[in-house]
């Protein structure tokens, strides 16, 4: 009977602790801010000022983004341009972080300058924008079709 006692006590503790935890984590995520993500309000590619879907190996390219503030965000903004490469991982070709702090509706502006350095054929389809905000954990990518991410010719191509 001793024994029975025992097991009795040790299951009403893990039960106590459990509930104690539950009520902890509760709490813990009632009291933690949260902030609204800004949005991506806009896309675009541009070489020479002018905005592309499509340009070649060497050209300077300038990933262009805007974001809006949805309320008021402090943190970083983390854009990438990616290589979208087929049947394997894509990879980070440039990467940008900006800390920024928007209140209301405010618009950002990001560019990010890079130069491809390969052509799309093989198993690269091209490049793609990806943007995270640090603070939220909120990622936005690029749709992934062609436009509007970018495809890069060989010269002469």
């Amino acid at each position: 009977m001793g024994n029975r006692s025992t097991k009795g006590q040790l299951f009403l503790v893990a039960v106590v602790f459990l509930v104690i935890i539950i009520a902890f984590t509760l709490l813990a995520t009632r009291f933690v801010s949260t902030q609204p993500s800004p949005v991506v309000e806009d896309v675009s590619w541009r070489v020479n000022g002018r905005e592309v879907t499509s340009t070649i190996v060497g050209s300077e390219v300038e990933a262009h983004i805007f974001v809006k503030a949805t309320g008021e965000y402090t943190g970083s903004i983390v854009v990438k341009v990616r290589k979208d490469i087929a049947f394997w991982f894509d990879r980070d070709y440039a990467v940008s972080t900006t800390p920024v702090s928007l209140t209301g509706a405010q618009r950002f502006e990001i560019k990010l300058n890079f130069i491809p350095d390969e052509a799309s054929s093989g198993s690269l389809r091209g490049y793609f924008i990806e943007v995270e905000f640090s603070a939220t954990k909120a990622q936005w990518v690029m749709d992934n079709s062609y436009p509007p991410r970018l495809r890069i010719s060989a010269v002469g191509d």
